[in-house]
């Protein structure tokens, strides 16, 4: 594999696995972040997929970046519904943004309403990431917290039947790219941030929810 998605993959290994790896991520799946941390970080997305899908109604009838803003990817719809499952009335109330994610946050209005390599650089760290590990993902903490599809609708793309096909349309549209070698440079420089950005919000995260030898769902 020679084209732009195997570049960039290849690319984000290092921040990809830092991003996962990190202590908060791990206790969460295990059980050991109690349930308010599960919701904390739901709303952190909430706040992100809200700014990167603004940034894709922008590009909506672009030809490069429009392809990829596909209404069936979209999050904020299932985010809200879960936020609502979590919080209960009024969670709009209880949804600040950590310090870390107003950083992210900021960086992509910044950015990905104005740039093709800056939105689809974003756009394929958090959409692809989502199709891929997000699934098994979101299946982990529904069993560890007990939500069945109830909190966990994010993790779930119930317009996307077949996910492995999808992701191979969305590599191909990577591969066809019309971007000169700078901008191309850009969109690998930006979704490296993207990882980073992310893994702010993980530190951030646990420093708020210490290790706790409790089972959440105990």
């Amino acid at each position: 594999m020679t084209g732009f998605a195997a570049r960039i993959r290849r690319a984000t290994m290092v921040e990809h696995r830092e991003a996962e790896t990190r202590t908060f991520i791990t206790r969460l799946a295990s059980g050991t972040v109690p349930i308010a941390g599960f919701a904390q970080l739901t709303a952190q997305y909430l706040h992100i997929y809200r700014v990167l899908e603004q940034a894709a109604e922008r590009w909506r009838d672009d030809d490069v970046a429009g392809p990829f803003a596909d209404p069936a990817l979209a999050r904020v719809p299932a985010l809200e519904a879960d936020l609502a499952q979590l919080y209960g009335p009024g969670w709009e109330s209880e949804i600040a943004q950590l310090d870390a994610t107003r950083r992210y946050t900021d960086h992509l209005r910044e950015h990905c309403s104005t740039s093709r390599p800056h939105f689809i650089a974003h756009h394929y760290v958090r959409y692809l990431g989502d199709l891929s590990g997000g699934q098994m993902i979101g299946r982990t903490l529904s069993g560890v917290y007990g939500l069945e599809q109830a909190g966990t609708m994010f993790y779930r793309f119930e317009a996307i039947p077949d996910a492995r096909a999808y992701k191979t349309g969305y590599r191909e549209r990577l591969d066809a790219l019309p971007f000169s070698e700078a901008e191309l440079e850009t969109a690998v420089a930006e979704a490296q941030l993207a990882f980073r950005l992310n893994g702010g919000i993980f530190h951030e995260m646990g420093l708020i929810f210490p290790e706790d030898r409790t089972p959440a769902a105990a």
